[in-house]
C-alpha cells in the first residue's frame, strides 16, 4: 500500500469528506496505546477501589462474562436446595452459608480466585471505563496465559462449604475479547508477569493485595508512557524514567527531591498527551504500521526506508500538516523545511491548535483518578505528591525479595526496576520500617551487609 493509500485510510477515520471542511478527532484505531475515555462519564473514579476492575480483568483473561445478576440471596438457595438440610436446621445452615459468602449480601467474599469472576464493575456508565482498563492490563500487561487463565478457574477447594458455593456459581458463558491495545514498554509487562507468577504461588496473599497488585502497575505504565512520549525521539522505551515517591509517614518539603521528579513531572507531562496520542495516531496510521509504534521506533523506521520511500513519506506528512490546518480552521504554516523531524514537530503543533484545551485536560484526568485513589497524597500546599503507604511498600518489598533474602542495595534497585525511586531519606525511612518489622538482617551497619528477608 503507498503512502497515498495510507493518507486516504487516516481521512477515512477522521471522518473527513470529499470537499467539505472538518474532522472528527478519533484515537485508538490504528495505535490504541491507552485506554482513557474522552468522556467524563465513561472515566473510572474508583470510588470503589480496584474490584470492578480485578474482576472484569479475571473474566477476560478467562474468556469469560457473567451471564445473569447474580445475588447473595440466589446462590444462597441454589446451595440450600442442594444440600436440603433438616427443617430445625435450616437456620444454622444458611446463616453458616451467609458467612462465609459475604458481609453485606452485596459482594461475594473472594475465597477462592474463582470468585473473582463474580466481583462486578461499578454500575452506569464507568463500567465502560474499567472493562477497558481490565482489558488494557491483559492486552499489554500480560497477554493471553494459560497459567493465570487456570488459576482463576473453577479448582477443588479445601472447605466442604467452599467446595459447595463453587458447585453452584454457573453463571459464567463464553465471551472471547479481541487484543485491542499495543505495548509499548515490554520491560514493563515483563517484570509484571514475573510477579504475578510469584504471587500466583501463595493464594492467600494473592487474594489479599491482588487490587493494589493490579492498580499499581496499571498507574506504572501509564505514567512512564505518559513522561516518554512528552521526550518525543528521546523517549526510549528499554529504561525506566525517574520518578521519585515519598513514603506516608514522611514529612514533605519543597527541598525533597519528590517534588521535582515526582507527580510534578507526571503532570507537567500529562498536560500534552492527548496531543502525543493524538500525533502517533496520524503517524501510525501514514507509515502504515501493524503495531503501534512511538516517537523513537517510527524515525528508525523512517531511517531504514530508501531515499525514494523517504522523499514519498515526507511529501505526504506535509500534504496532510496542510489538510489537517485547513480541516481544523486554522491559519497556514510555513513548511519551507521539509526534514521529517522539523514536520513531526508542526504536525504535534497543528494538532495542539487543533484541540481545545478542556478536551486535552480531561483526558489526562485518568492519571490523576487512580493516582487519588492510591499512590497521591495531597500535601498542603505542596500539592499532590506520589505516595507509599505501608502495605504498599510490604506488598512490593515482597515481590521484589521473594523467596531469597536480598541485599539492601538489590532491594532499592528491585524498587527502581518497578518505577519507585526514593531518595536518601525515604531510604533511611524505609530501613528503620524493615527493623522495626524484624526483616531486616544486619552483618554490620553497613548498607551493604543488610539484608532484607522473604515476607512470605
Amino acid at each position: 500500500m503507498s503512502y497515498t493509500e495510507h493518507l486516504n485510510e487516516l481521512r477515512k477515520s477522521l471522518s473527513i469528506k470529499k470537499d467539505k471542511q472538518g474532522l472528527k478527532h478519533t484515537i485508538n484505531k490504528k495505535s490504541p496505546i491507552l485506554p482513557f475515555p474522552t468522556r467524563n462519564p465513561e472515566r473510572a473514579k474508583f470510588a470503589q477501589g480496584f474490584n470492578g476492575v480485578t474482576g472484569e480483568f479475571a473474566r477476560t483473561i478467562s474468556d469469560n462474562k457473567i451471564n445473569a445478576d447474580v445475588t447473595m440471596d440466589s446462590v444462597i438457595e441454589k446451595i440450600t436446595n442442594k444440600v436440603n438440610p433438616k427443617e430445625e436446621d435450616m437456620p444454622y445452615f444458611v446463616r453458616l452459608v451467609h458467612m462465609f459468602l459475604s458481609d453485606d449480601l452485596k459482594s461475594m467474599k473472594v475465597f477462592h480466585p474463582h470468585i473473582f469472576q463474580y466481583t462486578p464493575m461499578t454500575s452506569g456508565k464507568e463500567a465502560k471505563g474499567e472493562a477497558n482498563i481490565a482489558l488494557f492490563i491483559r492486552d499489554v500487561l500480560l497477554g493471553k496465559d494459560d497459567n493465570v487463565r487456570n488459576f482463576f478457574a473453577k479448582t477443588e477447594a479445601d472447605h466442604l462449604v467452599a467446595k459447595l458455593i463453587l458447585d453452584q456459581l454457573d453463571h459464567l458463558e463464553n465471551s472471547e475479547r479481541e487484543n485491542r491495545y499495543h505495548n509499548l514498554i515490554p520491560m514493563i509487562s515483563d517484570v509484571f508477569k514475573e510477579d504475578l507468577l510469584y504471587l500466583m504461588n501463595h493464594r492467600e496473599y494473592f487474594i489479599e493485595n491482588i487490587h493494589l497488585f493490579l492498580a499499581y502497575y496499571y498507574f506504572f505504565y501509564i505514567t512512564q508512557v505518559t513522561l516518554k512520549l512528552n521526550q518525543f525521539q528521546k523517549g526510549t522505551w528499554d529504561t525506566i524514567n525517574e520518578v521519585v515517591y515519598t513514603l506516608d509517614w514522611e514529612a514533605s518539603s519543597k527541598s525533597r527531591i519528590g517534588y521535582e521528579r515526582g507527580y510534578q513531572r507526571i503532570k507537567e507531562s500529562g498536560r500534552h498527551l492527548l496531543v502525543h496520542v493524538n500525533c502517533l495516531e496520524h503517524l501510525n496510521f501514514l507509515f502504515g504500521t501493524t503495531h503501534a509504534s512511538g516517537y523513537s521506533d517510527l524515525k528508525q523506521q523512517y531511517e531504514k526506508l530508501t531515499v525514494e520511500e523517504q522523499r514519498d513519506l515526507v511529501q505526504v506528512l506535509r500534504k496532510w500538516i496542510e489538510e489537517y490546518r485547513y480541516h481544523t480552521s486554522l491559519p497556514e504554516l510555513d513548511l519551507n523545511d521539509n526534514s521529517y523531524d522539523n514536520l513531526v514537530m508542526k504536525l504535534y503543533q497543528s494538532i495542539n491548535e487543533g484541540i481545545t484545551l478542556e478536551t486535552k485536560s480531561r483526558y489526562s484526568l485518568s492519571i490523576e483518578e487512580i493516582g487519588k485513589r492510591y499512590f497521591l497524597k495531597t500535601r498542603g500546599v505542596l500539592g499532590y505528591m506520589l505516595n507509599i503507604s505501608q502495605d504498599f511498600l510490604l506488598l512490593l518489598t515482597t515481590i521484589s525479595v521473594k523467596d531469597k533474602r536480598k541485599s539492601l542495595k538489590d532491594v532499592f534497585k528491585e524498587f527502581e526496576r518497578r518505577g519507585i525511586f526514593f531518595d536518601r531519606h525515604s531510604q533511611e525511612a524505609v530501613v528503620q520500617l524493615y527493623d522495626k518489622l524484624n526483616i531486616l538482617d544486619k552483618k554490620s551497619d553497613s548498607g551493604d551487609a543488610q539484608y532484607v528477608k522473604p515476607i512470605l
